[in-house]
């Protein structure tokens, strides 16, 4: 995805960087919400690949994601198309 353009790899300049024992190691945040943000916009982009014949790839659910991340959110999706 590199080499295609499509990415232009993890950096301070566009990441949000948090440590464990310091917090948020490179400030200003765009917003107060954007880790969050980013978050549900990441769920979005993975439950996508659900899509399926008009479904625009989101289930018409309540979903609430624990600790969530692309491999939680692939291996939903994995067992979503599993189901149906």
């Amino acid at each position: 995805m590199r080499s295609a353009g499509l990415i232009k790899g993890g950096s301070a300049e566009n990441a949000v960087v948090f440590s464990i024992s310091k917090g948020l190691l490179n400030p200003p945040l765009r917003s107060p919400e954007e880790p969050c943000r980013h978050k549900v916009l990441d769920f979005i982009g993975d439950v996508s690949l659900f899509a399926r014949s008009g479904s625009q790839g989101l289930p018409v659910a309540n979903i609430i994601a624990y600790k969530g991340g692309h491999s939680l959110h692939a291996e939903f999706v994995r067992k979503l198309s599993s189901t149906s």
